[in-house]
């Protein structure tokens, strides 16, 4: 089924995990996608497997740390393939800390990868995405509603991603954008797999609950994607939907 022809997404985090798994889902179903990523070698992995599969896309070496890069990305869309149907923020880092060793850097690191990147990139795409009555699907976190000890950080960021992206879906219901806040919990991908843990943690209060008694895959994640970016959601928007093998259910 091709959903996205004729349709432009961009994706960020799309050198790996659920943003590499959302980019290759959208483009196999005919999107044209901006790729958006730090890690230049991998991002440009990516791009090949779409090209290899006959799909369409444009690699763009990504910072989410810097505003100019952000406000690029979406630039570089418009430029290419001249418009913006789907914005897809999944990029964002993760780990844990004892309070006192969370320094203002660090705390804020999070905060401009996570939040600010998001708010940013969604800004600059609000003029296009009223032309095309597009839609936003950010990434925010199983964290967003369930606090976890040692992940202060993480923990406010994802919180007010979700908080700014039901903000959009109110302002821009009139113009015919949606918004919609994706919760993953319990993924496998290479951001959990080497996420920092500090010294003399009390592991107690990090017992992982998988109801399913697996972990997710990027790939689960993606076809969630897929659904709310295209017009079968039509109906939805201003929503945090949790993937997370009931895991919220079960707290």
């Amino acid at each position: 089924m091709k959903r996205y022809e004729n349709k432009v997404a961009i994706v960020t985090g799309s050198a790996s995990g659920m943003g590499k798994a959302a980019a290759l889902r959208l483009a196999e179903e005919g999107a044209k996608v901006i790729l958006g990523d730090v890690n230049e070698e991998g991002n440009q992995a990516t791009a090949a497997e779409i090209d290899a599969a006959g799909g369409v896309c444009r690699a763009i070496t990504f910072n989410a740390m810097e505003e100019e890069s952000c406000k690029a990305l979406v630039q570089s869309a418009v430029d290419t393939f001249g418009q913006i149907d789907v914005v897809v923020n999944v990029a964002g880092v993760a780990g844990f800390y004892h309070l006192e060793e969370l320094t203002s850097d660090i705390f804020n690191r999070f905060m401009s990868i996570n939040l600010n990147s998001t708010f940013i990139i969604c800004r600059e795409a609000i003029p296009h995405l009223r032309k095309t009555k597009g839609n936003i699907i950010n990434f925010a976190s199983l964290n967003a509603k369930v606090m976890t000890a040692y992940q202060t950080a993480y923990c406010a960021s994802k919180a007010a991603v979700a908080a700014i992206t039901k903000c959009m879906a109110q302002e821009f219901e009139a113009d015919g954008i949606r918004a919609n806040v994706i919760c993953p919990g319990g993924i496998e991908t290479p951001l959990v797999q080497g996420i920092r843990f500090p010294d003399n943690i009390n592991r107690r209060l990090l017992a992982p609950i998988h109801p399913l008694s697996r972990r997710g895959t990027p790939e689960e994640v993606a076809a969630l994607v897929a659904f709310l970016g295209s017009d079968e959601a039509s109906y939805i928007s201003g929503e945090d939907i949790f993937i997370d093998g009931g895991s919220r259910s079960a707290m």
